[in-house]
C-alpha cells in the first residue's frame, strides 16, 4: 500500500506537471523568488520533515503559524491558490519521499505536538487529507468567527479526536470514500461535511457531533 501511494503520487506529479508549470510560473510572475515554501512539521514515529507548499505570503511574513482569514500577509494569488487547494500540490513531493500519505491526519507544526496526544502519529503517517481537512476546510474564517487565532488550542483537540477516530478505523476503503469526499468538498463543502457527519462520524463517535457543530 506503500509503494503504491507513493507510486501514484509520482504519476500525479507527471501528469498534472504542466499545471504545476503554471503554478509556478505565475507565482514568479505575481509574487517573486521563492516559488515554493517549506516548515517544518512532525510526521511519522514524531520525526520531523520540511512540508512543501507553494508560497500564498509576502516573503517577511513573521513567525505567526496561524493564518487569519483577512491575513494581509496573503497575497492576491496566494488567495486563489488556497481558494482550490492548490498551494497543497508540492506535497505530493512529500507523499514520493514517503513522509505523507495522501489520507491521514494534517501534520502539525513541533509546539503543537509537544503538549498534546498526537500518539496516532506512532501508527499512521499524516496525509493530504482527513476527517478534519474536510470538516474545517475553511479552518481561517472558522476561527475568525470563534474569536481568532488564539481561539486555535481548543479547535486542535477537535482535530486530535478526529485524527485518533481516523487512526481507528483506518482502511482502504475508508481512505477512497474519503479521497472522493475530498474531491466533492472543493465545489459543495457543505454537502461534503454533512456525508462526512452522516456516515462517518455519526457511525464512529456520534458524541462528537456537537462539537462539530460548534465550530462548522
Amino acid at each position: 500500500m506503500e509503494l503504491f501511494s507513493r507510486f501514484v503520487a509520482v504519476l500525479m506529479i507527471v501528469i498534472i506537471s504542466p499545471v504545476m508549470l503554471a503554478i509556478g510560473l505565475a507565482s514568479l510572475i505575481f509574487q517573486g523568488f521563492p516559488i515554493l515554501y517549506k516548515q517544518e512539521r512532525i510526521g511519522f514515529k514524531f520525526k520531523s520533515f520540511s512540508l512543501f507548499k507553494f508560497r500564498t505570503m509576502k516573503r517577511n511574513d513573521g513567525k505567526e503559524l496561524i493564518t487569519n482569514p483577512n491575513d494581509n500577509r496573503i497575497t492576491f494569488w496566494g488567495k486563489i491558490l488556497r481558494r482550490f487547494k492548490l498551494d497543497e500540490l508540492p506535497q505530493l513531493v512529500n507523499i514520493v519521499k514517503g513522509e505523507m500519505r495522501f489520507i491521514g491526519p494534517r501534520p502539525e507544526v513541533r509546539q503543537y505536538t509537544e503538549n498534546n496526544n498526537f500518539s496516532f502519529l506512532e501508527r499512521i503517517k499524516p496525509g493530504l487529507t482527513d476527517f478534519s481537512s474536510i470538516l474545517l476546510r475553511n479552518e481561517s474564517k472558522i476561527l475568525s468567527r470563534a474569536g481568532g487565532v488564539n481561539t486555535y488550542p481548543q479547535l486542535l483537540e477537535l482535530k486530535i479526536e478526529l485524527g485518533h477516530l481516523y487512526a481507528k478505523h483506518k482502511s482502504f476503503w475508508l481512505d477512497l470514500k474519503l479521497v472522493v469526499l475530498t474531491l466533492i468538498s472543493i465545489i459543495l463543502p457543505k454537502t461534503a461535511i454533512n456525508l462526512v457527519k452522516k456516515h462517518f462520524i455519526n457511525k464512529y463517535n456520534p458524541a462528537l457531533i456537537p462539537v462539530i457543530e460548534k465550530w462548522v
